[in-house]
């Protein structure tokens, strides 16, 4: 998992730009839909680290004791 985290985060806001652009291209509202889905792309990018910085800070605390 920590391998391709880096990959997650650079790629997300890539397919977002992608994603949007093809709907701008479709509905002729270039550049209003890349953008939107470029800030989704950035906030899913960063919800995953979040996501795995939190998992592994977890694991570094082990079970706990009671």
């Amino acid at each position: 998992m920590a391998s391709t985290i880096g990959y997650q985060v650079a790629f997300a806001p890539f397919i977002g730009i992608a994603i949007g652009f093809f709907l701008d291209s479709r509905f002729g509202t270039l550049p209003y839909l890349t953008i939107l889905f470029l800030i989704l792309g950035i906030f899913a990018g960063a919800r995953n680290y979040y996501r795995f910085a939190k998992q592994q800070q977890e694991k570094e605390k082990g079970p706990k004791k009671e």
